[in-house]
């Protein structure tokens, strides 16, 4: 468990997403899960060794698998706290779904992947509108919508520590999946982030960071959109401008991954670019 800043503290699980950790006088709020329950154990008991209490609040930033699925390791009196349409979607996560999601990553411990193919996925307790405001122990706790990964993707901001939690709405270092994004609200959360003007950022993927990784990934994001604005998808990846698609590749290491997927994931991005179409 690194600490960031003042109460604010990061688990960097790979793979799996980011956990940004808010210690409060009222019971720990993580946001986004682990995995699995080693992990899970590993925060709780960091959080005893550094003098704070047990996760008690899981607020979720969007309903993809590596956010969600290990929303049931903390107990059943966790408070899980998420908007309404991550809801919706998280009560139609069959055990199938978790299966299949389980079962699509390279694990490199089986006993993980059989103790995720058996998690059960639990929705929000808690469920709010537009934004929500928490105030635990003298801790204010920001939840508001980040839109553009997906369209209910949402964020958290702890004020007195300057520390913003992004969920996937910044990669740091990583290819950001885009395959279900709005690039035009993508493109004003960017500005909202700044906004907020955050001392330290808890991405969804990759190292904590600073302002910089956001005009980094609003960069290459630019870069897919004027791609997009050359390409007829009909006429097939040959007609993408030449070099393209290496150019984007190099932005950041691929970690491992195999080249052929992000090249076909790139292309799903860049598709995505023109849906709608970026009107800025």
């Amino acid at each position: 468990m690194q600490l960031v800043k003042g109460n604010v503290y990061a688990e960097l699980i790979s793979p799996g997403c980011n956990v940004g950790i808010i210690a409060t006088p009222k019971g720990s709020l993580i946001v986004d899960t682990p995995l699995v329950s080693r992990q899970a154990q590993s925060i709780n008991e960091a959080l005893r060794d550094s003098g704070h209490k047990p996760v008690r609040f899981i607020a979720i930033t969007h309903p993809h698998g590596d956010h969600i699925l290990g929303t049931g390791l903390f107990g059943e009196d966790a408070l899980i706290i998420g908007n309404r349409p991550t809801y919706a979607k998280m009560g139609r996560h069959a055990p199938a779904w978790v299966r299949t999601w389980a079962q699509t990553w390279n694990w490199e411990n089986p006993a993980d992947i059989e103790e995720m193919v058996a998690a059960k996925v639990f929705q929000p307790q808690i469920v709010f509108e537009e934004e929500l405001r928490l105030h635990l122990g003298g801790i204010e706790i920001l939840i508001l919508p980040l839109p553009g990964h997906m369209a209910e993707s949402v964020g958290v901001f702890v004020p007195e520590a300057g520390v913003l939690i992004t969920g996937d709405a910044l990669f740091c270092g990583h290819h950001p999946y885009m395959g279900e994004s709005d690039f035009s609200a993508w493109f004003k959360t960017f500005d909202k982030m700044r906004n907020l003007q955050p001392a330290r950022i808890i991405p969804g993927h990759g190292p904590v960071c600073g302002n910089e990784a956001i005009d980094k990934q609003q960069h290459y994001m630019e870069k897919i959109v004027a791609i997009r604005n050359q390409w007829n998808p009909s006429a097939g990846e040959a007609a993408l401008p030449c070099g393209a698609l290496d150019e984007l590749l190099a932005w950041y290491p691929l970690y491992g991954r195999p080249r052929e997927m992000m090249r076909a994931r790139l292309i799903d991005g860049i598709r995505v670019a023109g849906e709608p179409p970026f009107a800025g």
